[in-house]
């Protein structure tokens, strides 16, 4: 009698469904995961080696492991998640504003300042420049009391005040 190796063990479907524990379809569609094509042997029947039935099993306890999700708790989660990240995004959009705004109120604060400041020199300046407007007045009246006489001379005249 010959040995035969595990490689050379060819198992019926019936065998595979019993070992896989699953009906024709499902078997059919581990195939098309794993990319396995059933064989045939001399008579027309279909047999699956010992490693085609192994990656089969492979193939069927990564499928029983894949979490099956309900559809609105994945969108419940979604919209917690997006609502989040709107919220989280929203936080630091305004503290950043924030930010700039603080920054901005500090130099309006200091141009204001400086505002007041040119005003009050503005005033200032206005009023000397009208003491210097009295002092040219005057001045020019003071000029006019004078009539040159010939010589580089000058001769002062008392102007009479007509003046109310």
């Amino acid at each position: 009698m010959a040995v035969q190796s595990i490689n050379d063990i060819t198992l019926t479907p019936s065998e595979v469904r019993d070992i896989l524990d699953a009906d024709n379809d499902e078997i059919i569609e581990l195939c098309k995961q794993v990319s396995i094509i059933p064989r045939r042997n001399a008579r027309g029947l279909t047999y699956f080696s010992y490693n085609d039935v192994k990656h089969l099993q492979m193939a069927k306890q990564r499928q029983n492991r894949l979490v099956r999700f309900n559809p609105n708790d994945v969108a419940a989660q979604l919209v917690s998640t997006l609502s989040q990240m709107e919220e989280k995004i929203s936080n630091n959009v305004m503290t950043s504003i924030d930010k700039k705004l603080e920054e901005r109120l500090k130099d309006i604060e200091g141009l204001a300042a400086e505002l007041i400041n040119c005003q009050t020199e503005n005033e200032r300046l206005k009023n000397k420049i009208i003491e210097l407007n009295k002092e040219n007045v005057h001045l020019k009246m003071e000029l006019d009391k004078f009539e040159k006489v010939g010589f580089g001379f000058y001769k002062k005249y008392e102007v009479k005040d007509y003046s109310i």
